[in-house]
């Protein structure tokens, strides 16, 4: 049986675009030359376990929070009935006031500039590749952190 490379086309079987693309999902495994080249597994699953690291501490956190998440339940429950009752009249009010929001937000777009745009979507980034950074280092204490202490 032969492995898939891709589409065929009139001059042949396409080649794969690069040594790992034709490994297929054998690739992601221990030992297949990562960026670093010292990990053990790719970076990206290195973030993926410091995503599952930061949602099972939060989780911990609910769960030693319970008692007091029930008790303010309880006290939201009981308001509730006035909150329905007055939700009409907020929504009327919020409808009257949207098209002086969506003015000034059109006014905001009108007087930004490019530069301004760049920088921000240049922090942007600087900060998405730090919380990925901290993921991935996360993720590897995750996985490399004996299971009796978790």
């Amino acid at each position: 049986m032969s492995t898939p490379t891709g589409p065929e086309t009139p001059e042949g079987p396409a080649a794969p675009e690069s040594p790992a693309a034709a490994e297929g999902p054998a690739a992601i495994g221990p030992g297949t030359g990562t960026p670093a080249g010292d990990k053990q597994w790719p970076e990206a699953l290195y973030a993926l376990a410091g995503v599952g690291d930061v949602v099972a501490e939060q989780i911990r956190k609910l769960v030693d929070n319970a008692p007091e998440l029930s008790a303010q339940f309880q006290r939201n429950a009981a308001s509730l009935p006035d909150d329905l009752r007055s939700l009409p009249r907020e929504i009327r009010t919020f409808a009257s006031d949207l098209p002086s929001y969506a003015a000034g937000l059109q006014s905001k777009a009108r007087d930004l500039d490019g530069d301004t745009v760049k920088r921000s979507a240049a922090t942007a980034q600087t900060r998405a590749q730090g919380v990925y950074r901290t993921l991935v280092e996360r993720g590897e204490n995750a996985v490399n952190q004996p299971t009796e202490n978790k």
